[in-house]
């Protein structure tokens, strides 16, 4: 089985939209409170155009035998010195999300490594994700993938 990635282009609108129906429904099944189920009204085509032109985001594709298997959506984040801390850069991985009947074939470490790539072809060697407390599943992918903790978000949520 062959994986290949690619970047996808604005072409790719509607597809992206697709991928992320996956990842969408796993949070809202989670915390509908806070997610929208899939669908209308969530992230759409028209939603995922103007990303995929934005220079400073990356979004790929993973395709197995011609069929789309999962897509990453990373941004360049560039920080300047302040009182506080020195000036970085980190490529930051907005969203991953592999297919079900894709997982665990190595989608998702070819999507990493081809967003870690790109970080590197700005000189950037620091990736960074935010992983929901309640996604057992993303966490263990991303520790498996050298991934560790480096901040905790907290909320008091009445």
């Amino acid at each position: 089985m062959s994986i290949i990635v690619r970047r996808a282009t604005t072409d790719d609108a509607e597809l992206v939209s697709s991928l992320n129906a996956d990842v969408q429904a796993l949070h809202a099944a989670a915390l509908p409170w806070r997610f929208k189920p899939p669908g209308p009204g969530t992230f759409q085509p028209a939603d995922a155009e103007p990303l995929l032109r934005k220079p400073e985001h990356y979004v790929f594709i993973a395709e197995i035998a011609g069929s789309p298997a999962g897509y990453a959506h990373a941004e360049i984040v560039r920080r300047a010195e302040t009182a506080f801390h020195f000036a970085h850069a980190m490529i930051h991985l907005h969203a991953i999300s592999v297919r079900p009947d894709y997982r665990r074939q190595g989608v998702g470490h070819a999507l990493l490594a081809a967003v870690s790539a790109a970080g590197k072809e700005q000189g950037i060697t620091s990736m960074t994700a935010e992983v929901w407390a309640f996604n057992q599943d993303a966490r263990a992918f991303f520790r498996r993938n050298g991934f560790s903790a480096y901040t905790e978000r907290l909320w008091d949520r009445e």
